[in-house]
């Protein structure tokens, strides 16, 4: 069977040209490479256009201004000149038995229409404490995909002809959530799917506390502008608005000289807010391999502020999705009518 491999980039030069390499390196390598270019200004789009003179995999370069990613896949695929489309992110790193592993299942069985791909978090490449803290506040540091999992852009293939029959990525959503409503409705589709089990793909996580913040925020929104998450969001609201207005009791109290109640409010946040570190510290200490460890206060901060922005978001996206998202919507509604 022919692939292509279609992917998308905006300034990350670095991250490009480790892409370009490891596709070398590769023991099976994509019979094309489809990269959209959303207007880099870092030098990225040069490093194609040398990559596309010299290197050894045929590459197909796209440039679109201001592009978001999930147009910008649906254009690679509709350029790609194979019937069947391999799909990653610049922003990973891939071993090199990727490609040769995450095709197998299809060059085994031509009937299929998808095959989930796997991935994983590395410890190793979490270089600050900030990076290592959230290593251990993931809900999941890898995937092992099997047929019915909900694999992301970082790896995952499918015919062309069937992702284009879905309508392709969503494309109104404002950045993140296209992956996974895409995937939800491969697994509503009825259609041959298979997976590679094997994590062979790593994503590499963002190392600063704003990023991390930034990225909670960002796929709260887009959970919220397809219409998920709603349970989720209700929780961690409810919950921190508790610890919130019985710290102002507590304070307000002890301001209008009422210290019975108002230690006794404080007594009751510190209770919830200790519950809540030592769920985080076992959940650590139950990960943790030797050498692996982190600040405690570290896991905190960063949970609370994760969980603050990540509400911010799934508001914003509400809010959004109620005008702009009413395609992808629609979709959500198709598949729960199926279930």
């Amino acid at each position: 069977m022919i692939f292509s491999l279609i992917v998308t980039v905006f300034n990350d030069v670095e991250g490009t040209r480790k892409f370009l390499r490891r596709m070398e390196e590769q023991t099976r390598k994509p019979d094309e490479i489809v990269i959209l270019d959303a207007g880099s200004k870092d030098g990225t789009w040069e490093a194609l256009e040398d990559y596309a003179r010299h290197g050894s995999i045929p590459v197909k370069l796209l440039r679109k201004e201001r592009c978001k990613p999930a147009p910008s896949r649906n254009l690679c695929a509709k350029e790609a000149s194979y019937d069947v489309l391999v799909v990653t992110d610049i922003g990973c790193d891939w071993e090199r038995v990727w490609f040769e592993e995450l095709i197998e299942p299809m060059e085994k069985d031509p009937l299929l229409d998808a095959v989930m791909g796997s991935w994983r978090v590395a410890w190793d490449d979490q270089k600050t404490e900030w990076a290592k803290a959230d290593y251990f506040l993931q809900g999941g540091i890898e995937l092992r995909a099997t047929p019915t999992s909900l694999s992301a852009n970082r790896a995952i293939v499918y015919k062309k002809e069937f992702y284009l029959g879905l309508g392709g990525l969503p494309e109104d959503l404002t950045f993140a959530g296209d992956d996974t409503l895409l995937a939800r409705q491969i697994q509503n589709s009825g259609r041959r799917i298979a997976a590679a089990s094997v994590p062979r793909c790593t994503w590499e996580r963002p190392q600063t506390f704003g990023a991390l913040v930034k990225e909670s925020r960002r796929y709260a929104r887009g959970a919220a502008e397809v219409g998920l998450g709603f349970r989720d969001f209700c929780l961690v609201a409810t919950r921190l608005s508790i610890e919130v207005l019985m710290l102002m009791a507590g304070i307000i109290m002890l301001l209008l000289r009422m210290p019975t109640g108002g230690l006794l409010s404080l007594v009751a946040v510190a209770l919830l807010v200790g519950s809540r570190l030592l769920k985080l510290r076992r959940r650590r200490d139950k990960r943790a391999k030797p050498r692996q460890t982190v600040s405690f206060w570290r896991l905190g901060v960063l949970e609370y502020a994760t969980k603050m922005a990540g509400m911010r978001g799934w508001l914003e996206g509400f809010l959004y999705g109620q005008k702009h998202c009413q395609e992808s919507r629609r979709k959500v509604r198709g598949l729960r009518s199926i279930a």
